[in-house]
């Protein structure tokens, strides 16, 4: 940021408008501003300072402070700054809030602050307005342009008097604030917040997983994993039972769907022979019509034979009639196109009699274009004097209009005074409705729950019951189950012994005892068990304990939500109190009204703040009437005075043109005809010459044609013949009494194409019936139809008994399956939880490093910054030395500082004398300036050579100088030219008498008992 412009009034020691044009001082300056003691030295400083963030350099006078005692009541305190930025130039202008005199009556009024921010044209006028008014928006953007807020710039563009230290003294997280907008370091600090959002979020992650593996054991109905692997032991065996059950009905039913089929299939081949045979006599029936097709087509293949010279002789016909008709063509166009060349020959002579008469409408022309040009010079004075003299008719109203406008707005802010008295009281009323219905809200949100608590608690009742009837029953089906499965097994054993005396045999040992006499065997009876019915009474023995196991199980679940049920309300009747007793209607009329009132709480508080921009509106209102009326006068004389010069001298203009050439309008319309009538007449010439050419071109163009078109005919002609003396010898010699019967025996491809497929589909149809009904015949022969009904009933008995053993091995199955998903479910979840935890090890070491978390707790912006800083100090250590005399050196602490607190960029300095390294706080008054002035330059130096976004080609250093002595003085002097040599605007405020004659350029401040003044001097 370079000043090219600043305009003072009224402002600090300055009275009256006092302006600095920086730009006379040369390019890039070292400049002196000096004065006596409380001359206004420093004002200007703070001018800059107030001009760009409404802020002095020393922040300890507030803007209001900053009014000139001195300076005339009716004159405005403000600042405008012009300044040069990345290429552009920009003006920024503020206002601070003071008092003024009122317009009209006695006391004084208070003018807000405002600011106004404009970007400007190369010469110095406005181009585009960026903030019409507000200060806050102004201040927003320059920091956005200049990239530093008010305490960055003061520490780095502007050391202000007393305040040189604050950037060489600054901690770790202020210096962190500066370097990151200077050298734009701010992707860094995204990169910190990029590791430590994706750290958390896979911190959530896993917090997430670890429900969701939760979620997987409840979805399956299961405690936790050792119920999942208890579970899956015993479903095993059952699974298998019930699949062999499954496997042996599946092979009933095969064998009885095979018979089932068999007797279909046999039935199906007696049902296709009688098909067959009626088919086969139908198909004969169309005999005859195919012998008609044979005999068409015979008669066709003769015709085929002499299709070659009918087609020759039809072509050659063809082209007969087609030259004919190209030799008619070609006769009306030559006709035609030798009317045209006599048409373009006498245009061509017409338009070539007009075009001699162009060099006197073009000198007429030439004429008509300088009175049209003093016409318009006329009627542009004109204008100009009916626009001044509106003015200053319009002027003398406004004066009228502007008093009377005063009184009303007098009587407007009156209303609105009262007005805003009534709404303040009203809105102090309802400041407590807020917080009444969010917390009635908040009761409102109980009693629903409560309520639902309450159906839902009669629903888990009611559910709870049927849950214990449901498990009474499973209790009994468990016993009879048992009952039944102990008396098959008994019943099997019974019959065992039944089967074992069927092979007993007289004089031959028992195989039990080994007696030979067998006196009382045991007899077999009708009700013999087999092993296969004590396995199905074992396998339901086991449905009917898992079914009662699942329903205990039930139960349990639904008495614990019935108890959690219960806790659940007692604590919601608890925080609700009375609440809880009364009618839930009752809590939400309360709610409404209550949104009723904060409701019209935000109505009010719309209203307070629209009656008060209504009355800041008529405040400034106010201000500019009063502004317009001091200006109106001076303005109404002015315009008065342009009106008679303007009319004097369109009298004069309209003396010197003809009566005939004071129509503007007329003239222009003149003008315009005679153009119309060059261009036309030069348009024609060029045009009739060439539709003269292309006539003649046409012409011969249309006479070779009807040449071409002669000869075709002959040549046609002549074929034609040849082709009727060949057709009529082949017709002669075919087997055709004449052409019609030749033409009734043709055929189209099609149609020979149809009948040869119908004929050829006949006898292969025919072959095909006769095979087939041979073949059926064969196959028949010893075989009677099948009884169909007794075997489908068979098979259905198969399919049913099938179904109910798949749908017993399914519901395990499936059981089992879902146990499987569970389990690989949760290796899966215990897998991803693996991977998150070793992720969130290297996120989180990543996050906890850049974030500055460990060790030094250098974050990683500060680390780069750090960087960044050990160049400026190179920078800053080199002039530092030079001042010093080779004592002191700038040094980043390499400790890190103790407890919580941010390190990394503080700064030590390096004393030679002692070879320790020391705080920079320890320097002397006037070390301390020899090192800030270094450090400032030092990163003046470095930001320019990493051409970041920040331009610091700029500084003005307030006093310090007469802290040094001669030696170190020189050095400053030297180090401040060799960096204006660089490019920079150096401005240093000093009392020191040598800084004077070093520097010939100044700024001089000189006061006075009436307010000072500036001047410069030696540019």
């Amino acid at each position: 940021m370079t000043p090219l412009m600043l305009t003072m009034q009224a402002f600090g020691p300055f009275a009256g408008t006092e302006s600095i044009d920086f730009t006379a001082l040369g390019k890039s300056p070292l400049f002196l501003i000096n004065g006596p003691t409380g001359a206004g030295k420093s004002s200007i400083l703070d001018a800059l300072c107030f001009a760009l963030y409404g802020q002095t350099t020393g922040n300890e006078r507030d803007p209001t402070q900053m009014r000139c005692d001195q300076a005339d009541a009716a004159l405005l305190t403000e600042v405008s700054l012009d300044f040069h930025l990345r290429g552009a130039d920009y003006r920024v202008r503020r206002v601070p809030q003071q008092e003024r005199p009122k317009a009209r009556g006695e006391g004084t009024t208070t003018h807000n602050a405002e600011a106004q921010l404009w970007r400007l044209k190369a010469g110095g006028e406005v181009e585009t307005c960026l903030v019409a008014r507000k200060v806050n928006d102004a201040t927003a953007e320059l920091q956005t342009l200049i990239g530093l807020d008010a305490n960055q710039f003061r520490q780095v563009m502007v050391l202000p008097q007393g305040k040189f230290r604050e950037l060489l003294i600054a901690d770790s997280k202020e210096r962190e604030k500066i370097f990151s907008q200077l050298f734009q370091t701010q992707i860094f600090q995204r990169i910190e917040e990029q590791l430590r959002n994706q750290a958390n979020q896979i911190e959530r992650d896993v917090k997430e997983h670890r429900q969701h593996i939760s979620g997987i054991l409840a979805g399956g109905e299961l405690e936790n994993e050792a119920a999942l692997d208890q579970e899956l032991e015993s479903l095993k065996p059952q699974v298998e039972d019930a699949r062999q059950q499954f496997e042996t009905a599946q092979q009933q039913r095969r064998k009885a769907e095979i018979q089932r089929d068999e007797a279909l299939a046999l039935q199906h081949q007696f049902e296709a022979r009688d098909t067959l045979a009626a088919d086969k006599a139908r198909h004969l029936g169309q005999h005859d019509e195919i012998e008609s097709s044979k005999e068409r087509l015979a008669q066709s293949a003769h015709a085929q034979a002499l299709q070659a010279p009918k087609s020759a002789l039809d072509q050659a016909q063809q082209a007969v009639t087609t030259a004919q008709a190209e030799q008619q063509t070609a006769e009306a166009a030559l006709t035609a196109q030798r009317t045209n060349a006599q048409q373009a020959k006498q245009a061509f002579e017409t338009t070539r009699q007009r075009q001699s008469e162009l060099p006197a409408l073009r000198e007429r022309h030439r004429q008509l274009g300088e009175f049209i040009q003093k016409g318009q010079q006329l009627s542009e004075l004109q204008t100009h004097f009916q626009t001044a003299q509106a003015a200053w008719q319009q002027a003398d109203s406004a004066l009228k209009r502007d008093e009377a406008q005063l009184d009303v707005i007098r009587q407007q802010g009156e209303a609105i005074g009262v007005k805003l008295e009534r709404l303040q009281a009203e809105l102090q009323q309802l400041a407590s409705a807020p917080a009444e219905l969010n917390r009635h809200n908040n009761l409102l949100t109980q009693r629903q729950e409560l309520d639902e608590l309450a159906r839902q608690g009669r629903e888990l009742t009611a559910q709870q019951q049927q849950t214990a009837d449901a498990l009474e029953r499973r209790k009994i089906e468990a016993a009879q189950a048992d009952r039944n499965a102990t008396e098959q097994e008994m019943r099997w054993h019974q019959g065992q012994a039944a089967l074992l005396a069927l092979t007993l045999e007289q004089d031959a040992p028992c195989p039990v005892c080994g007696s030979l006499a067998h006196p009382a065997p045991a007899v077999n009876n009708a009700n013999v068990i087999t092993q296969a019915q004590v396995e199905a009474a074992r396998s339901a023995q086991d449905q009917a304990r898992h079914a009662l196991h699942v329903a205990e199980r039930h139960y349990q679940q639904l008495t614990q939500q019935v108890s959690y049920n219960t806790q659940q309300v007692q604590r919601l009747n608890q925080q609700l109190g009375e609440w809880a007793s009364q009618a839930l209607k009752a809590l939400q009329n309360t709610c409404d009204e209550l949104n009723r009132q904060v409701a019209r709480q935000t109505s009010v508080e719309r209203e307070v703040q629209q009656q008060i921009a209504a009355r800041d509106a008529l405040r400034r209102e106010w201000g500019v009437l009063d502004k317009q009326l001091k200006a109106q006068r001076p303005a109404v004389e002015k315009a008065k005075e342009d009106a008679l010069r303007l009319e004097s001298q369109r009298d004069q203009l309209s003396q010197s043109l003809p009566e005939n050439a004071r129509d503007p309008v007329a003239m222009r319309q003149t003008l315009t005809e005679l153009e119309r009538q060059i261009t036309h007449i030069e348009q024609d010439w060029e045009s009739a010459q060439l539709a003269l050419s292309n006539s003649q071109t046409q012409l011969a163009r249309a006479e070779e044609q009807r040449r071409g078109a002669n000869e075709r005919i002959e040549r046609s002609e002549q074929s034609l013949q040849q082709a009727r003396t060949e057709w009529q010898a082949a017709l002669q010699t075919s087997p055709f009494s004449g052409e019609a019967a030749f033409q009734a025996s043709q055929l189209d491809a099609a149609q020979r194409q149809a009948l040869t497929h119908q004929v050829e589909a006949y006898q292969r149809r025919l072959a095909e019936l006769e095979g087939a009904l041979q073949n059926y015949q064969t196959q028949l022969a010893d075989k009677t139809p099948p009884d169909l009904t007794a075997l489908t009933t068979l098979t259905e008995t198969a399919q049913t008994a099938e179904h109910t053993q798949l749908e017993a091995w399914r519901k395990l199955d499936g059981r089992l399956a879902t146990l499987h998903g569970i389990r690989q479910k949760l290796a899966t979840a215990h897998t991803a939880q693996a991977e998150l935890e070793a992720q969130y090890q290297l996120w989180g070491t990543l996050s906890e490093v850049a974030n500055g978390r460990t060790g030094h707790r250098i974050s990683l912006q500060r680390f780069v910054l750090g960087v960044l800083l050990d160049d400026v100090l190179i920078q800053a250590s080199e002039r530092l030395v030079r001042m010093s005399r080779g004592r002191y050196q700038l040094v980043r602490r390499e400790d890190p500082s103790k407890g919580n607190k941010a390190s990394g960029l503080e700064l030590d300095v390096a004393d030679t004398y002692t070879s320790k390294n020391r705080s920079v706080a320890t320097l002397s008054g006037g070390e301390s300036f020899m090192a800030a002035l270094s450090l400032a330059l030092g990163l003046s130096d470095v930001v320019q050579a990493y051409a970041g976004g920040i331009q610091l080609d700029t500084l003005f250093i307030d006093e310090g100088f007469g802290s040094l002595d001669q030696d170190a003085l020189d050095q400053a002097i030297a180090m401040l030219s060799e960096l204006q040599m660089g490019g920079r605007m150096i401005g240093v405020i000093s009392h020191v008498s040598e800084l004077k004659e070093q520097m010939p350029i100044r700024i001089e401040v000189r006061a006075s008992r009436h307010g000072s003044s500036v001047a410069v001097k030696g540019a």
